[in-house]
């Protein structure tokens, strides 16, 4: 038997204990060997426009939607905005039960809005002000010591160069002392390593503004791609070609979603996201992470809408999928 860096490895099996009997700690109940694991080869789970439960249907539409959608929703806001809400809401949870349902990576869309200073969450319509969120992650880390969070800025909508200073600062001045530095490369990058060096959370910045900081890592080194389909066979297809193609050197998320267009709204009107997509995307996407595996080249950040349905079930699959790295493992 393999270990996941190709080397033979004996010794007696690990029971085949479970990794989901506490989700709250479950990087701090990890077997030692899976400590011992760079974190790109490691499933971790993570849920899709982490911050949506923070929306509300009297708040704006955002600039992320087309001009038109923007005119609807200001002119026809009693039609428009509960449709928006309907098919723009991708969480139910708060931040603090989605990681304390397991889920460690956030995806994060930020957009300003005009005459204020502040910086918001959106998805079609605006969220929260990013603080108390923030605060909120920050606080959970200061009593969960040995878990870690990755923050994925992925978008932002009508940003100058005064708004990303404003919003790496309150970043920077919220996670001070936990955010891990940038490096070229992960093989050191371990939870062990991670835990000895108390650094508990890593920011993704997808702006050329990240080059600015030590603590912000780029795009390049943690890539995502987007399946923008509503079909089921179509996005299991892109997730099977896109992580046989995956590099072997850099952190890599697996969308597991779907996203409607405009066309199936339309279609859809009376629909909502998690009934008309979500509930028939889950069965797929759960068989999908129980046919891969973590390790080298494989299964790391998972994504999906939704994740405490079920009670959090995709998050107990992705992190008891870690279980099969350990076969063969000689236990320390």
């Amino acid at each position: 038997m393999e270990d996941v860096k190709g080397e033979v490895v004996t010794g007696a099996r690990w029971p085949s204990a479970a990794l989901t009997d506490d989700l709250e700690f479950w990087m701090t109940r990890f077997p030692a060997p899976l400590k011992n694991i760079p974190i790109i080869h490691l499933a971790i789970p993570g849920s899709h426009d982490t911050m949506t439960y923070t929306i509300e249907r009297r708040n704006d539409v955002g600039p992320d939607e087309p001009a038109f959608i923007r005119t609807l929703g200001r002119y026809c806001s009693f039609v428009a905005k509960p449709i928006i809400l309907n098919w723009s809401i991708t969480q139910r949870d708060d931040i603090k039960r989605q990681l304390n349902g397991g889920i460690r990576y956030l995806d994060l869309r930020v957009a300003t809005k005009p005459r204020t200073n502040d910086i918001y969450f959106l998805h079609g319509l605006y969220g929260a002000e990013v603080s108390k969120p923030l605060l909120d992650v920050a606080n959970w880390l200061s009593s969960h010591a040995n878990e870690i969070v990755i923050l994925d800025f992925q978008h932002f909508y009508a940003f100058t160069d005064q708004d990303h200073h404003r919003l790496v600062e309150k970043i920077i001045h919220i996670f001070r002392g936990k955010l891990c530095p940038v490096s070229s490369k992960f093989d050191h990058i371990t939870l062990q390593w991670l835990v000895l060096k108390r650094y508990q959370v890593f920011v993704i910045y997808r702006n050329v503004y990240a080059r600015n900081y030590a603590n912000l890592w780029p795009s390049g080194l943690w890539r995502t791609v987007w399946p923008n389909t509503v079909r089921v066979d179509e996005l299991i297809d892109f997730l099977n070609v896109e992580l046989q193609n995956r590099s072997l050197d850099i952190a890599f998320v697996s969308q597991c979603l779907l996203t409607p267009d405009t066309s199936y709204v339309v279609k859809h009107l009376c629909g909502t996201l998690q009934r008309d997509l979500a509930s028939r995307c889950q069965k797929a996407i759960l068989s999908w992470i129980n046919q891969n595996r973590p390790g080298r080249g494989g299964l790391n950040i998972v994504i999906a809408d939704f994740v405490s349905d079920s009670n959090f079930l995709v998050s107990k699959t992705v992190i008891q999928s870690n279980m099969k790295l350990l076969h063969n493992l000689e236990v320390p």
